[in-house]
């Protein structure tokens, strides 16, 4: 069958509609479990209602970082120019798993951050003359939450602009293989940026529920805090190594 850049056109609409797809799902679960919690607090603590309603839209808008990085490539994907048929089936695989990557890689960061924003909202209900220092460790929290949808993206980009066309004198073998990586570059850092994820959400979200009931740990709680997020963003590192293996040395 003779190749045509139709087939090009089909796998970037498919992965412009995995990309905002599967990022949307946990964003707006994650603004949802921060809102929720937003007016219990206010149930609470009536007179912090400016200071409750400020953090909760300040979470809202960090927790939504994954699926505004799924949007700007599912644009690219429609409309970046990538419809020529020199492009080959490489052209193909390494659209497809770039919607994938950041469809996928953005699923965890958002559960993640979510649940770091409605812990801490929650913890401001409880203790709202500490609501700077819970903040601020909430924006830590979910900014290394989001530090796996930053690495989905690089690689989204990287699959986008990096990969070549097929020559014209490879063989079918050859065209799988190759093929093949690009799919299992964006499928590595999809999948592999989901745990890690939701763990620093989980991570950070329980330290500011903590810091709530005991303030004056703050600084043992916070250093807890960076070193279990450190631990579990590992996976997430091994993951990206791998995908940029996949990309430049297959």
């Amino acid at each position: 069958m003779e190749f045509s850049a139709d087939f090009i056109r089909i796998a970037a609409y498919i992965g412009a509609g995995l990309s905002v797809g599967m990022a949307s799902i946990s964003a707006g679960v994650g603004e949802g479990y921060t809102a929720g919690h937003a007016t219990y607090a206010l149930m609470r603590q009536p007179k912090a209602s400016d200071n409750l309603v400020r953090n909760m839209l300040v979470s809202q808008a960090v927790t939504e970082t994954g699926a505004i990085f799924a949007l700007v490539v599912s644009l690219l994907l429609i409309f970046g120019g990538f419809f020529t048929a020199e492009g080959g089936w490489y052209k193909v695989a390494s659209l497809l798993a770039a919607g994938i990557a950041i469809g996928f890689g953005s699923i965890g960061p958002g559960f993640g951050s979510g649940y770091t924003g409605g812990q801490s909202l929650k913890s401001i209900g409880r203790m709202p003359k500490h609501s700077n220092a819970i903040m601020n460790n909430m924006l830590i929290g979910q900014a290394l939450a989001q530090t796996d949808a930053i690495f989905a993206l690089v690689i989204s980009l990287l699959l986008l602009y990096s990969t070549p066309n097929q020559p014209s004198n490879v063989t079918a073998g050859t065209i799988i293989a190759i093929s093949m990586a690009f799919l299992g570059s964006g499928i590595v850092i999809g999948l592999g940026t989901f745990g890690p994820g939701i763990a620093i959400g989980y991570v950070a979200g329980r330290t500011n529920d903590m810091i709530g009931r005991n303030p004056r740990q703050r600084g043992l709680l916070t250093r807890t805090m960076f070193l279990g997020a450190a631990v579990s963003e590992s996976t997430a590192i091994y993951s990206l190594v791998i995908a940029l293996l996949l990309i430049f040395a297959i």
